[in-house]
């Protein structure tokens, strides 16, 4: 969505949604309904079809609520709204830690309960219209979703297979997005010999071997294709001089690629049978994870709240303002999980509404009123394709938008209003840094190094006992729960740090987000190998093996076990490296 793709599809989503609401009677909540549809869609894409139906389908309900319910609770009781509203950003600032997939759910669940609640409704509406507005936006998304995916809902786990496999992408998206559709026995076979072929290479490169990317790329691009023809892969001979371990990972890497190529070629489309209840189990294993104090994300979680509270207790002051929804907008936009974000957010806004507030003075001192509106809304328009390439021009936009488009409507004279706007961007910069700065007593600013180095021993420790436990067929599910739930929060804890810490340098940041990668990946192969039964005893002498740094010969037959061990030897090979 770049150039004019964007405004292009805003106006067609936002003028189609307005077009429903018009036919279902939703009256003053039509506005309502169009914008809070443009909200959705940040969370409507990013995995396959069918795993995005899901998760739209679990969202939808969330989604009415917060738009509506506040704002319903607040023709009764404005504190009472104000504290329901609160909770539902502190859930929207916790869902990050169910995984990647979910930043842009919390995001898109935020946005669309603090503009249910701020925005100012043209006339009255009843309640069921309130609640139809987000109701019909949810419903818009899923259809857009589908008719997008319609043609190729397996794209995007093929997309993150070939990734992987040209070693662009993550071994734990790429399991996520496998798991997420309907898993296939050839994307299987792709996933675990993809993991395979990256451990030799891994080891390979170590040693100073060369390793030609040529026929990957070639390979790789046979994944990513919706249909295959059939060509066979050469397989050299491998290089002469090698020590006879060497030489195993050179064969194995080959034999790897072989195998990708057959299962790419052959395509078997049957499914492949998951456990029962996996899926949940680890949501349920990132989540319990994080509802301790001593997680970074739940402490985030606490001061995004608590600062929204701060700003609707402002906006409580100024009933009826229009201005009260830039506010409530950008004091949630600017509070970011890292300290540092959240003053690059506040530079970006203020310097942003400075700009765009020169362009505006320009614009009223030498056009007539009523050119105030259709400025504001190609401004608008002009100005959505560079919301995160260039932010603030984007906030310069939003002030011709904001305060020309107000201005217009109520026919208000333009220039306190553009000096109200600004005064209320610095006050929501001030709220957002003061809660985004604002650090946990008694809570300790481990460094990324010492953050690092907790994860990946929670995860071995956690790994460790495992392997025990299914060696024994004794698991003591209360000191496993335990391992799981710090293994969880060691991992969130690596991307998200307390404020005031030390900043990690560019190679620390790069190391921190592969080694979470890796851990995330083996915890969730953790959760599949600890479900109820002893059907994986068999990984527990191959796992000890694997953490003692030794390799394994163990070649199991089942799909399943040979996706989970290929799943541990690659992301343990990768956690030294």
């Amino acid at each position: 969505m770049k150039g004019l793709a964007l405004p292009v599809i805003i106006i067609v989503v936002a003028g189609g949604v307005a077009g429903l609401g018009a036919l279902a009677g939703l009256g003053g909540a039509t506005v309502l309904a169009a914008l809070t549809a443009l909200f959705c869609l940040l969370a409507a894409f990013g995995g396959p079809l069918r795993a995005d139906l899901r998760l739209l389908a679990g969202f939808a309900p969330a989604l009415v609520f917060g738009a509506g319910v506040p704002r319903l609770l607040g023709e009764v009781s404005e504190w009472a709204a104000i504290g329901l509203l609160t909770v539902v950003v502190f859930a929207a600032g916790l869902l990050p830690v169910l995984g990647r997939r979910y930043v842009t759910v919390g995001l898109g669940l935020g946005m669309s309960s603090v503009f249910g609640y701020g925005f100012q409704l043209t006339g009255s509406a009843s309640p069921a219209q309130v609640l139809g507005a987000p109701a019909l936006a949810v419903a818009v998304a899923i259809v857009l979703r589908l008719l997008a995916g319609l043609r190729d809902p397996g794209k995007p786990v093929r997309d993150a297979l070939a990734d992987l496999l040209e070693g662009t992408g993550s071994a734990e998206h790429a399991a996520r997005q496998w798991f997420g559709d309907r898993p296939r026995r050839w994307t299987a076979q792709v996933l675990a010999q993809t993991l395979r072929y990256r451990a030799a290479r891994g080891v390979l490169e170590e040693r100073g071997v060369p390793v030609d990317s040529d026929e990957v790329s070639r390979l790789a691009s046979r994944v990513r294709a919706r249909s295959t023809s059939d060509s066979p892969i050469p397989v050299p001979e491998p290089p002469q001089g090698l020590p006879g371990a060497t030489r195993e990972w050179f064969t194995s890497m080959w034999d790897a690629l072989s195998a990708v190529h057959h299962a790419a070629t052959t395509r078997d489309e049957s499914t492949v049978e998951v456990p029962r209840g996996l899926h949940r189990r680890v949501l349920d294993a990132e989540l319990r994870g994080a509802l301790s104090w001593k997680s970074a994300q739940l402490r985030h979680a606490v001061r995004v709240a608590l600062g929204m509270f701060a700003a609707l207790a402002v906006a409580r002051l100024r009933p009826g303002d229009p201005l009260t929804l830039s506010f409530l907008m950008a004091t949630f936009a600017i509070m970011q999980p890292e300290w540092r974000d959240s003053l690059n957010k506040a530079g970006q806004r203020i310097a942003g509404s400075v700009g765009g507030a020169v362009v505006l003075a320009l614009v009223i001192w030498l056009l007539p009123p009523s050119a105030l509106l259709p400025v504001g809304l190609v401004a608008m328009l002009a100005g959505f394709p560079f919301m995160t390439s260039k932010p603030v021009l984007f906030n310069g936009c939003v002030v011709l938008m904001s305060v020309g488009v107000n201005a217009a409507n109520r026919h208000l004279d333009p220039a306190p209003v553009l000096v109200e706007y600004l005064l209320l961007i610095l006050l929501a910069a001030m709220i957002g840094l003061l809660f985004g700065f604002a650090a946990v007593p008694g809570v300790r600013k481990p460094s990324p190094e010492e953050r690092l180095a907790t994860a990946v021993a929670d995860t071995r420790a956690l790994l460790g006992r495992l392997a025990d436990a299914l060696r024994s067929g004794d698991a003591d599910l209360r000191e496993l729960g335990r391992l799981f739930r710090q293994s969880a929060r060691s991992q969130q804890d690596l991307l998200t740090a307390e404020p005031g810490s030390a900043e990690p340098t560019a190679p620390q940041r790069d190391s921190l987000e592969h080694t979470a990668d890796a851990l995330r990946a083996l915890h969730t192969t953790a959760v599949a190998i600890a479900l109820p039964g002893q059907r994986h005893a068999a990984l527990a002498d191959p796992l000890s093996a694997l953490l003692a740094g030794e390799p394994t010969r163990f070649s199991p037959e089942d799909d399943e076990q040979r996706l989970l061990l290929s799943s541990l030897s690659t992301n343990l090979a990768a956690l030294p490296r």
